[in-house]
């Protein structure tokens, strides 16, 4: 595992520069450049979170969580089976087409509308239901006391990334392409563990259960 301490310094040996010519703070916003298109790339379980929150009598708009990047699931539970039902996703129009503002219009939500930070149920709650929301959550930024949250095969690739970034800066744009190749082709050949999960299950049937990251 590289620690962003380690990672400054791995940095500003190939560029030929010390803490004078890239102070930390600039070192690490190199590095966070290359976590930031990385992470939102891939799907990485790190960002994976569930959740559950109850519903209001009559109220359909319900913000979503923060920190927040991309809804993935909204369920309901029912309130005697304790069954977990997926809603639907519907459109703007579908929406405006089916809501009525009436109380006695007013029971289960089956569907919901994704607008902006937060989301609009459909038909409007009759009563209080426990939701469960999946979503993808935005991982925090690198810093001296904030290490990648990432697996820590990615490490060095996040490193890399900050390596040809710095190049660019400097207007050396030939090595910069270099570290950028070498960059992709370990990024080519490194899967995030959803992948991984993904592909087990498909081809073997079962569910596959894994160790937690170290």
């Amino acid at each position: 595992m590289l620690d962003v301490a380690q990672m400054i310094l791995a940095l500003r040996k190939p560029l030929g520069m010390d803490e004078d010519d890239l102070p930390d703070e600039e070192a690490t916003l190199l590095l966070n450049r290359s976590y930031w298109e990385i992470i939102d790339k891939f799907n990485f379980r790190e960002k994976e979170v569930t959740a559950t929150f109850s519903t209001e009598i009559g109220e359909r708009r319900y913000n979503m969580p923060q920190p927040f990047e991309a809804l993935k699931q909204l369920s309901i539970i029912d309130p005697d089976s304790r069954q977990h039902t997926p809603l639907e996703r519907m459109t703007a129009f579908e929406y405006e087409m089916l809501y009525n503002e009436a109380e006695t219009e007013r029971s289960t939500p089956e569907k919901y509308l994704r607008e902006g930070c937060f989301a609009r149920l459909w038909p409007t709650p009759d009563k209080v239901y426990e939701m469960v929301i999946k979503y993808w959550t935005t991982l925090a930024d690198l810093a001296a006391d904030n290490d990648p949250a990432i697996p820590q095969v990615w490490h060095e690739i996040i490193l890399y990334g900050g390596v040809w970034r710095g190049f660019i800066d400097i207007g050396d744009f030939a090595r910069a392409n270099q570290i950028k190749a070498h960059q992709v082709s370990l990024i080519d050949s490194t899967s995030p563990v959803e992948a991984k999960e993904e592909f087990d299950t498909h081809t073997g049937g079962v569910e596959v259960i894994r160790a937690p990251y170290p």
